[in-house]
């Protein structure tokens, strides 16, 4: 039952604070997507309050207000998105699968408030979402990636999409490597089963952009390694 309510209660919120970005959505013309951002890192505390999710957070580097920065994460849980909305400081955007954005509300304050949708399946159009985001990335909005493609369901960190690294290339931006351990046991990837508990987050130092083959598995290496 107590799961339930839970459920009940991220949906509630969401659907409120989803028509609220929706409202927003002038705003956002006129203050870089401040207003999204406001609107859906409240959303994020609010699911990780109702979840009962615990974090440690270990910042070992630092953001450059004059940088643009890739954020780029493990993947396993729902949870990672608003774990990393709520400890990277930063006005973040997320790729997204374009089919979320036929979802009513939900998908409609997502695509309105700047999150980039990619269709998979199609590589020309997947290409042109991953220039529309490099467009995006300035000093004000970072882009957020799940570079594995999706969420991984034995814990260990899946292959690196190698087209997600197109954007690094486009941007020449900063990488900042986050690794999150624990949400998967909170929210299961086959279940949605809640279980309170606690997360480890690190965030690590940047990593200038090297236009090298190997640059993407010294990324998952760093992820690797600080991952509990």
């Amino acid at each position: 039952m107590i799961n339930y309510i839970r459920l009940f209660l991220i949906i509630i919120s969401g659907v409120v604070l989803a028509t609220l970005s929706i409202i927003l959505t002038p705003v956002n013309w006129v203050s870089k997507g401040k207003g999204t951002y406001f609107v859906y890192r409240t959303f994020a505390r609010s699911v990780l309050i109702i979840c009962g999710v615990k974090m440690d957070v270990d910042v070992r580097g630092s953001f450059d207000d004059n940088k643009k920065y890739l954020i780029i994460s493990n993947h396993l849980s729902y949870l990672d998105i608003p774990i990393l909305m709520c400890t990277v400081p930063r006005n973040i955007r997320f790729i997204y699968k374009k089919s979320i954005t036929k979802v009513p509300i939900f998908g409609w304050a997502m695509y309105l408030g700047g999150y980039i949708p990619i269709n998979r399946e199609n590589a020309r159009s997947a290409i042109e979402s991953l220039k529309q985001a490099a467009n995006m990335l300035t000093k004000d909005i970072s882009i957020a990636i799940f570079p594995e493609g999706t969420r991984s369901r034995t814990g260990q960190i899946q292959e690196f999409k190698k087209g997600i690294f197109m954007l690094a290339d486009f941007t020449q931006a900063d990488i900042i490597p986050v690794s999150i351990s624990g949400t998967s046991e909170i929210l299961n990837p086959n279940s949605l089963k809640i279980t309170p508990g606690k997360v480890k987050v690190v965030i690590d130092k940047p990593m200038p952009f090297v236009k090298d083959k190997a640059f993407p598995e010294d990324i998952k290496k760093v992820i690797v390694k600080n991952l509990i």
